[in-house]
């Protein structure tokens, strides 16, 4: 686990400087204006603020407070803020922008805007919405506010081709399954589409990303599968595949089936347990040369509402 998160902050902080060389924080002037992306964003703040301080910036910016001081010196040369002392605070000045001040804000505005203009017109459409869409995602999960936890739900329109889909890739990563898997996949769930009223499939998200999924297909009035559950590499083992199971399984005991079955492989030791901790046993085993020489397959069943 350590090892992993060691790569991971490596690849943030490689993103942070490739991000920054794009952008040119700190250092780059916006276009012809003397004042760097820094400067602009200062202003900004000074603008919005009720009431702005320096320490209120060195708070919100966490700026070094000398190089802070400096820009301010220099705002204040440039007549584009004045400092008038606290009515509350004898030893504060508050900060205030100028008329020449909002002049000079817009026109760095202007320019900060035509510049990403420019980078956003060097990609195509669905490009740049995949970007401003990651980028409003990477915002969100380090917010203060943000909710990282995992929520279930009944599935949406778009979701078993998503399914499909993911079967497919995994399967083939994990397990050498090739697309004959995928497309025995695929025609399981236009089946269940022919008539969705015979079962449910839940979708786990997290952070409005798909990490989930499993369903249930109703195969007479006292019998159901269980199928297509599946968990996203980097969620597994946190307790999401037992929150799944858990889910299917309340709603075979509100249909009263008496019977749930359902197919896996034999090696999947994890999943294996945890269809064990909810009373399935293993009833049948049988080798499938479909999509792999060296597979073999395995029923589990358990039964509900016994009379």
């Amino acid at each position: 686990m350590e090892s992993l998160i060691q790569e991971r902050v490596m690849k943030i902080r490689q993103f942070n400087r490739f991000y920054t060389n794009i952008i040119g924080l700190i250092n780059q002037n916006i276009l012809e204006s003397p004042y760097s992306l820094a400067e602009a964003r200062i202003l900004l703040e000074i603008n919005n603020a009720a009431t702005c301080t320096a320490s209120s910036l060195v708070e919100i910016l966490q700026i070094d407070p000398g190089y802070l001081s400096r820009i301010l010196r220099r705002f204040k040369k440039d007549g584009l803020i004045e400092a008038v002392r606290s009515m509350t605070d004898g030893r504060s000045q508050i900060l205030n922008i100028t008329e020449k001040g909002r002049a000079t804000f817009r026109q760095l505005s202007d320019a900060s805007s035509s510049q990403l203009v420019g980078l956003l017109e060097q990609l195509p459409q669905g490009a740049q919405q995949i970007l401003v869409h990651n980028m409003a995602a990477i915002q969100y999960m380090l917010s203060d506010k943000a909710d990282t936890s995992i929520t279930i739900r009944r599935h949406q329109s778009g979701d078993t081709g998503y399914i499909a889909y993911r079967h497919g890739v995994l399967y083939e990563k994990e397990y050498g399954l090739d697309h004959r898997f995928e497309k025995y996949v695929l025609q399981s769930l236009i089946a269940y589409l022919e008539d969705p009223s015979k079962g449910e499939i839940w979708i786990a998200e997290c952070c409005g990303i798909i990490v989930g999924f499993i369903g249930i297909v109703e195969i007479n009035k006292r019998t159901a599968q269980l199928r297509w559950f599946l968990i996203e590499p980097e969620f597994r083992g946190g307790g999401l595949g037992r929150k799944l199971v858990e889910t299917v399984m309340e709603y075979c005991q509100q249909k009263y089936y008496n019977h749930v079955f359902l197919w896996t492989f034999k090696g999947l030791d994890a999943a294996r347990h945890l269809y064990q901790s909810f009373g399935f046993n293993l009833t049948e085993e049988k080798e499938n040369d479909t999509w792999n020489n060296q597979l073999i397959e395995q029923r589990w069943d358990v039964m509900l509402n016994a009379d």
